[in-house]
């Protein structure tokens, strides 16, 4: 496969994967504002909701590495599809959890599932993707991304206020479904360019320590475990505290989850721009430690107009870092494996997203709620500290 996307067939690919991509992401975005309360009801401890929002992200960061890395000698087309039925499936079997432990499991399953899409997308668009335009090709895909989960907050919390916790459930499998037959239909095949090749790929593949072993992954590790870390306990647990302390709404907390991540896909694409443009280490500096320590503030901002523009802030700041580290990631893929840094990315953000919602729920049952926002920031101050050490050969790249 050529490295442009120039041609009709690499763009049809793309739009195919931009669409299903948003698709998705709107389908597991529905879920957002309302699992935490969800599994409140079936009486869960602080700390078991935390471990539903674990469980997803515990298959996440167990299969990443081993997903990525196979798609690299099969190919990807087929492995997102069995990722999406999966999803859709899901759907039906959060309706008819009995426990919070099924629940626990489900989203174990879903995680597993995720780990077959978005990840796997981002190595098929890493494979079309020319050199000099790593960032604005990728953080285009990661804008479709984004703009999904905005959505899917607001559709959620509202399907929920109007109707019922199976109607947003309900959606999100309607949604995957979708997402499953426009990569059927419309992205192309591409098993059999890696079938032809598979010895030759296989041989050429770094060993997996060795990729390890290089100091700009281990800054992108550590960059995305701990945005995991505090990006999911707020996830976690901003919904509860919204709703008991502050007594909001479902559609409220929606609105408020939503503002993250529409300012982080509309900012991706120009950021993407700046990142191919400009020197990427003081963009993933300054946005890197600026996003978490806005959660410091959160338990002193009640009035939803200020929290909303926390939001917007917290959610331009994440994407003027990410923007960079990603076209790090693509740059590296072409001599590691795009399959395998993408499924490393996926392991190490899972591996935040599952100690965080435990490590936040067991803070909230012991101190409150209130403590689980600026712990998160200096979890993130600290992530930003060790990435900005490991990157620092990227700024020397630069220059």
């Amino acid at each position: 496969m050529s490295t442009t996307i120039g041609n009709g067939t690499h763009r049809g690919a793309f739009a195919s994967l931009f669409i299903a991509v948003a698709v998705a992401m709107l389908g597991i975005g529905i879920i957002a504002p309302i699992l935490p309360l969800y599994a409140d009801t079936f009486g869960a401890s602080r700390l078991a909701v935390g471990l539903v929002f674990s469980a997803f992200s515990a298959s996440r960061f167990l299969l990443g590495p081993f997903v990525g890395r196979f798609s690299d000698r099969i190919g990807r087309k087929r492995i997102m599809l069995a990722g999406l039925g999966l999803f859709t499936l899901m759907s039906i079997l959060y309706i008819v959890a009995q426990n919070i432990w099924e629940l626990a499991g489900f989203r174990l399953l879903q995680g597993a599932a995720s780990v077959m899409v978005t990840p796997i997308a981002q190595a098929y668009v890493g494979d079309i993707t020319p050199k000099g335009r790593e960032g604005r090709t990728i953080n285009l895909l990661y804008a479709a991304m984004f703009f999904g989960v905005a959505l899917g907050p607001l559709l959620g919390g509202q399907l929920t206020a109007i109707w019922s916790y199976e109607a947003a459930f309900a959606a999100m499998g309607g949604l995957s479904l979708v997402a499953f037959l426009l990569v059927l239909r419309f992205v192309p095949a591409d098993h059999s360019r890696h079938a032809r090749a598979g010895a030759e790929r296989a041989s050429r593949l770094v060993p997996l320590l060795r990729v390890l072993g290089d100091r700009s992954v281990g800054g992108i590790v550590a960059y995305f475990a701990t945005r995991g870390f505090w990006r999911q306990g707020f996830s976690a647990f901003y919904p509860l505290f919204a709703v008991s302390i502050l007594g909001w709404t479902e559609g409220q907390v929606g609105t408020i989850l939503s503002a993250y991540f529409f300012a982080g896909g509309a900012l991706q694409i120009p950021f993407g721009y700046l990142a191919d443009r400009f020197r990427r280490y003081p963009q993933i500096v300054i946005g890197s430690f600026g996003a978490p320590l806005l959660l410091a503030f959160l338990p002193f901002v009640h009035a939803t107009w200020a929290i909303v523009l926390v939001m917007l802030a917290m959610g331009g700041l994440s994407a003027l870092s990410r923007a960079s580290v990603l076209a790090i990631r693509t740059r590296l893929g072409r001599t590691h494996g795009m399959g395998t840094l993408a499924g490393l990315h996926g392991s190490s953000f899972a591996s935040g997203q599952f100690l965080g919602p435990m490590t936040c729920g067991a803070m909230a049952d012991a101190f409150g709620l209130g403590v689980v926002f600026p712990f998160g920031c200096v979890m993130g101050l600290l992530g930003s500290a060790l990435a900005a050490v490991l990157l620092r050969g990227e700024r020397a790249r630069a220059e």
